[in-house]
């Protein structure tokens, strides 16, 4: 009879702590502000940030799920914050167009201490094809471009593409 009891008590406990897992990990994948001393910016629902020690990105994001068959190992979409010293806006897009195919650019002046660009590109890597989706800002002031890039797989795009666009437009250089 006690070990019925017992039994009963931890297969009670067991419940009580995969739930609270659970909620927790659904709670990851919420929409999230993320504030640095250097930029803000809006992870949307259905993308994980991921808190390492010390960080591979100042930001980096993505998304719950994986692509299928052959790119059962690639996140469907992810974005990645790198910050280069120097203004480097133009040096990135001449990169850009000599490394994959541009199928959309804009520059523009933004005021007097900045210019951003967008750029939409795709690539092949490994038999494998992505959209990759560029925002740029190019901070006189603090003389430091960002570079926020995010990498979609083809037959994911659709599915991504309007909290992708939702993310880079939500990037802000303080």
């Amino acid at each position: 009879m006690e070990i019925l009891i017992i039994g009963g008590i931890v297969v009670i406990i067991m419940v009580i702590v995969s739930t609270r897992i659970k909620r927790s990990a659904a709670q990851a994948f919420e929409p999230e502000t993320i504030e640095t001393e250097e930029f803000v910016i809006e992870k949307p629902e259905g993308f994980l940030y991921p808190l390492r020690e010390p960080p591979d990105f100042p930001f980096e994001a993505y998304s719950k799920l994986f692509g299928e068959r052959s790119t059962r190992n690639i996140w469907r979409a992810r974005a990645r914050l790198r910050i280069s010293e120097g203004l480097r806006l133009d040096e990135i897009a001449k990169e850009v167009s000599e490394s994959e195919t541009v199928t959309g650019s804009e520059i523009s002046e933004g005021s007097e201490s900045r210019r951003e660009a967008r750029i939409e590109s795709r690539r092949t890597e490994d038999e494998t094809e992505y959209v990759v989706r560029r925002r740029i800002v190019e901070s006189r002031r603090l003389g430091k471009t960002y570079e926020l890039r995010a990498t979609l797989l083809v037959p994911y795009v659709e599915e991504y593409s309007d909290r992708i666009e939702a993310l880079l437009d939500s990037f802000r250089v303080k």
